[in-house]
């Protein structure tokens, strides 16, 4: 259903996407990182998981200056991986930094963990690593359609010139059952509570967002609003 005039006027967005569904790779604004869709490496014991390679260009300003990765969140089901295979990862885990590069193997981030990762500022290079959560296939979870949306999303906005909306976001976020944390303690369940309120009673209900657009994820029909 397309917003109602009321809807937009409350929370302007982009008067029209981009189909990028079926492109093997979506890009972040200016092209500051490229995510490829892929299976897991050779190198992994866990066998063939779907992944994200992403690779992070360090000629991109943002980049440089340790802004391309996401903010402090956590994955409220599932573990997160992290393979590199090129350049220096920053990864900082319930308040501990960690700098990881192609020889120190995989480095895991358990559910419930607050945790951030970008492109370290030791990096001279291009920064190339995989990025996988098990347990896979859950009905609501970080998977390829929550990458795709949330990036196709934020590329439109800046296409358009305007800011994305926090509302849409979060629902992208709570939808694959992530959720945004300050850095410090904070019961998640309080957090989730907030996050319901503002992805599904404001965002969803209000204003009229969806969890998922078929212009950017093809499983879209198969994600519903909660």
């Amino acid at each position: 259903m397309p917003p109602s005039k009321l809807q937009l006027w409350l929370s302007p967005r982009p008067p029209q996407r981009e189909t990028t569904a079926h492109h093997a790779s979506v890009f972040t604004p200016g092209d500051a990182v490229k995510y490829d869709f892929v299976k897991t490496t050779t190198t992994i014991a866990a066998g063939s998981l779907s992944a994200v390679r992403e690779t992070h260009h360090i000629r991109d300003k943002g980049v440089r200056e340790g802004r391309s990765g996401p903010p402090l969140h956590i994955h409220l089901r599932q573990d997160e991986h992290f393979e590199v295979q090129q350049g220096v990862l920053g990864v900082v885990v319930n308040g501990k930094e960690h700098a990881v590069s192609k020889g120190d193997g995989r480095i895991s981030v358990p559910c419930g963990a607050r945790h951030r990762f970008w492109a370290h500022k030791s990096s001279t290079e291009e920064l190339i690593f995989t990025v996988w959560v098990e347990p896979q296939g859950l009905d609501h979870g970080f998977d390829e359609s929550f990458m795709r949306n949330i990036t196709g999303y934020v590329r439109d906005c800046e296409r358009h010139g305007m800011a994305p909306s926090i509302f849409q976001i979060l629902l992208f976020m709570y939808h694959s059952e992530i959720v945004l944390t300050p850095p410090f303690w904070t019961p998640v369940w309080l957090l989730v509570l907030l996050h319901h309120f503002l992805a599904c009673w404001v965002g969803a209900g209000l204003l009229g967002y969806q969890a998922s657009y078929p212009e950017y994820s093809v499983a879209s029909l198969d994600k519903k609003s909660t």
